[in-house]
């Protein structure tokens, strides 16, 4: 009964993001790769929104909104809950966490903190987003940005840590599509 609790619990999702990560982040068309994403890792992926390859992905609650674009080498940390809306641009290397560790706590413990990205959001590449921030619709956060608070909406940050440094324009009509072909930039 141990051995096929296991094999439930570890076994079958460490190998579903193994081959995620490993095959089909980097070998299939968009359609195979966020199929096998759907019924295997549990991701939700609104229309039109692309997974490029190279991403890493773990966790099981990861909701992606629609025209969302998601560029080479991104991380995405969905052990717990991590919610990306609608026109988002996440550009090369983002990191997003949703957990982290208490480094005061003698015993090292576990912190999970959501993350929402709301729509019109643009991450600049190397961008890092710390465990329980928000970033609010049409921000930006800059290339190498370092957020660990909340970004309001139209606000745009930079720096370690992110800091406001300018507000954005707030009539976007944009739709993001970017499927590019193969490794390539080419659409």
């Amino acid at each position: 009964m141990r051995f096929v609790k296991n094999m439930r619990e570890r076994y079958f999702p460490a190998i579903a993001f193994w081959l995620a990560n490993g095959f089909f982040m980097n070998w299939m068309p968009y359609s195979i790769k966020h199929g096998f994403l759907r019924k295997f890792c549990g991701l939700k992926i609104g229309a039109k929104s692309s997974i490029c390859a190279h991403c890493f992905i773990t966790g099981y609650k990861i909701e992606i909104g629609e025209n969302t674009a998601i560029n080479r080498f991104t991380y995405l940390d969905g052990r717990v809950s991590l919610k990306i809306g609608n026109n988002v641009n996440i550009s090369h290397y983002v990191i997003i966490q949703t957990l982290t560790h208490d480094p005061q706590n003698p015993n090292f413990v576990c912190l999970e903190k959501p993350v929402r990205i709301e729509d019109h959001v643009w991450l600049g590449a190397r961008a890092i987003i710390c465990p329980g921030v928000t970033i609010g619709e049409g921000a930006v956060v800059a290339a190498g940005a370092v957020v660990t608070r909340d970004v309001s909406p139209y606000t745009i940050v930079a720096g370690n840590p992110a800091r406001a440094i300018k507000e954005r324009n707030r009539d976007l009509r944009y739709r993001t599509s970017y499927f590019p072909l193969f490794d390539t930039d080419i659409q």
